[in-house]
């Protein structure tokens, strides 16, 4: 088979955190060893799907990408990497798909120009490091991969494997790196971050890799992603307090009834979840706690979802990720009976929709008439045209300015909050910016 001098590729990223900081990692791999980017709706010779596999849904966006690009380009080739190339039986269902070429599983991903140019020399990327993020201002940095803990709904720890930590030096270098090119934000991400560090011989924490980092010279901001339940402990809230950490900590309550909790192996209970939160508040009484919750778990009944909502009424997250149940082969839930219908799963999930939004725009309203730090995104809020960006407690301001604000970190006075959309307006605070 004969190669193109410089091969084109495109690539689209579905899922999480980690997957879209290995896509840049791929891209930036491709790149460095000849390959050219083409841009969304082009021709190209490759197009590869950075695949998630964690519901039913995602494994259809990933045939769906699939299927469109073959129409694009009947002679192009398509790679389907990460989580949905895993398992034996999903590589047996992508390959029956017309135009998929080749099936890259996620511990491939640095190797992925040799794959697809086997007999060209080729620059290595084994650790997938990257050095910007495309159509980013804040960076995501993946620290930690794979999960050992087994909840009974979940195929990430089928497909990503055990917890394993990339090391501090490593981490610490690229977030130097990242922030002398002009990042104002890291946001530290992992399958399972707050896992970092147990497996490496120095027996570090979480907490300390965030010391650590805070101490890299330069005005960014750290975040931390998704840190679950039993890994919040003091150390962490304390470094919450620090000043180059945003004040916002998700963390993923699933459920809010015992019985639910126990049949997704969750390793707390309802009251352990909201003794964490207490904590949380009387150190950082304004900070913002944000977080997923499951919806329609099998025998999940009425009194159970209810328990649920009660509860998240009681501890108030700032934003809610709601999503519902999605069998998934291999897991032990897959095993259970008592599916839901459609149609009460539906419903639960508008009910929780709807009062993450009043909660979303009731923690909004604290900050009216109070500076926050905003960084300001590369586009425009498609609906109103104004400028769009985060405060470091998650909440998205929209505000009028020039271009030149865009990627910068401002100060933005909280001006109002609409109570029907939610949608936060603010204003700049005597045109500073960091």
């Amino acid at each position: 088979m004969s190669f193109p001098d410089k091969p084109t590729f495109f690539i689209k990223t579905l899922g999480c955190k980690v997957n879209q900081y290995e896509t840049q990692a791929m891209r930036e791999h491709l790149v460095k060893n000849g390959f050219v980017e083409k841009k969304e709706g082009k021709v190209a010779d490759y197009y590869i799907v950075n695949s998630c596999t964690v519901t039913k849904k995602a494994d259809r966006d990933t045939r769906n990408l699939i299927h469109r690009f073959h129409r694009v380009n009947p002679n192009g080739k398509i790679v389907v990497a990460g989580c949905y190339a895993e398992l034996d039986t999903d590589r047996k269902e992508l390959m029956d798909i017309s135009g998929v070429t080749h099936l890259v599983r996620n511990n491939e991903k640095g190797k992925l120009a040799e794959i697809l140019k086997p007999k060209c020399k080729q620059i290595p990327n084994p650790k997938l490091q990257i050095t910007g993020f495309k159509n980013h201002n804040r960076a995501f940095i993946k620290v930690q991969d794979g999960c050992n803990h087994r909840c009974s709904y979940c195929k990430v720890s089928l497909v990503r494997g055990s917890s394993r930590s990339r090391s501090t030096s490593e981490i610490l270098q690229e977030i130097k790196n990242l922030v002398d090119s002009g990042f104002k934000e890291v946001v530290l991400t992992g399958v399972c971050l707050g896992a970092w560090g147990q497996d490496l011989e120095t027996k570090t924490n979480l907490a300390d890799l965030v010391n650590k980092i805070c101490q890299i010279d330069g005005s960014f901001r750290i975040r931390l992603s998704s840190v679950e339940p039993i890994y919040v402990t003091e150390r962490i809230i304390s470094v919450l307090k620090e000043g180059k950490v945003c004040k916002h900590l998700h963390v993923p309550l699933q459920s809010g009834d015992d019985r639910i909790l126990k049949l997704m192996k969750r390793p707390y209970r309802a009251r352990n979840f909201k003794r964490i939160i207490a904590k949380i508040r009387k150190q950082i009484p304004d900070a913002a706690i944000t977080t997923d919750v499951l919806v329609g778990f099998p025998g999940e009944n009425e009194r159970q979802f209810r328990n649920t909502l009660r509860f998240i009424k009681s501890i108030k997250p700032s934003r809610m990720h709601v999503f519902s149940y999605s069998r998934r082969k291999g897991t032990i839930a897959a095993r259970y009976a008592d599916d839901l219908s459609k149609q009460v799963i539906k419903k639960r999930v508008k009910t929780l929709t709807d009062l993450s939004r009043k909660l979303s725009a009731d923690f909004a309203r604290t900050f009216v008439g109070k500076v926050q730090d905003v960084i300001v995104e590369e586009h425009r809020d498609e609906r109103t045209g104004l400028l769009a960006g985060y405060t470091d407690r998650y909440v998205r301001v929209l505000l009028g300015g020039a271009d030149s604000l865009k990627n910068r970190l401002i100060a933005v006075m909280i001006s109002g909050v609409d109570g029907g959309k939610g949608t936060v307006f603010g204003c700049l605070d005597n045109d500073k910016i960091i």
